[in-house]
């Protein structure tokens, strides 16, 4: 029986894993407790692996939300500046006493950190939400929309952020991804793969079907593997005559 290549990387570990799994599915064994338990084993592991992988995600997701913040917020600036440079009248009064709420602020609250910039947000936001500044919200086109977008996009921010901090904790007191990721593999090298190798053998009407997909499934992914080193070796020998 083939073996996962010891320099898989965890994201390849994963795929293979969730291939025997599937597999296992369509080719099932039954009658087998050491087959039943391992398997069970490695579907544990492969989840827990999979979260962990895509925690990482979340950084992504935090991003993402920081981005549409930042967008609601410059709306807000530029849809009072716009109206504070009208001809003067009553509603370019108002908006010239909003842009000095605004500019206790300042635009470059966007550029912030996270933390920072999510409490001017709020503290704007409160400032502009003020009974007595009602009017003067009305009287600036969108502005109350503009404002609602805001706080819709902080709380999306303030969701993503919470789940950041969750999943940091748990990492904190867990394996990492790579610890997981090397266990897994040596289960399905070292137990299952053997095990299937064997049993193959002996029993072939019953594991032959199964080990002999499995083989063909980790080769595939051997073989990917090594066109990936193959790439990154070709990149490396390009940067370095390029060096020279």
């Amino acid at each position: 029986m083939k073996k996962i290549h010891a320099n898989a990387i965890t994201n390849e570990v994963v795929e293979a894993c969730q291939g025997i799994i599937e597999l296992s599915k369509k080719y099932p064994i039954t009658e087998d407790a050491y087959y039943s338990i391992t398997l069970e084993k490695l579907t544990g592991m492969s989840n827990e692996l999979i979260g962990k992988v895509n925690a990482g995600w979340l950084n992504s997701e935090l991003k993402d939300k920081d981005e549409a913040r930042d967008l609601d917020l410059r709306a807000i600036f530029y849809e009072v500046k716009a109206k504070c440079m009208r001809r003067p009248s009553a509603a370019q009064e108002k908006a010239l006493h909003i842009n000095e709420i605004l500019n206790r602020y300042g635009i470059k609250i966007a550029e912030e950190s996270y933390s920072i910039e999510s409490v001017g947000v709020r503290a704007m936001l409160s400032d502009l939400n003020a009974p007595e500044l009602e009017e003067h919200v009305q009287a600036i086109p969108d502005l109350k929309q503009l404002m609602d977008n805001l706080e819709q996009s902080q709380a999306g921010f303030d969701v993503s952020a919470s789940k950041l901090i969750e999943d940091k904790n748990e990492r904190e007191n867990t394996k990492s991804a790579s610890v997981v990721a090397q266990e897994l593999k040596n289960i399905i090298n070292n137990e299952l793969l053997g095990y299937l190798g064997a049993m193959a053998k002996v029993n072939p009407a019953k594991y032959k079907p199964f080990a002999d997909v499995v083989n063909t499934l980790i080769e595939s992914g051997n073989n990917k593997l090594r066109d990936r080193m193959a790439a990154l070796k070709r990149k490396k020998e390009k940067v370095d005559l390029k060096l020279n």
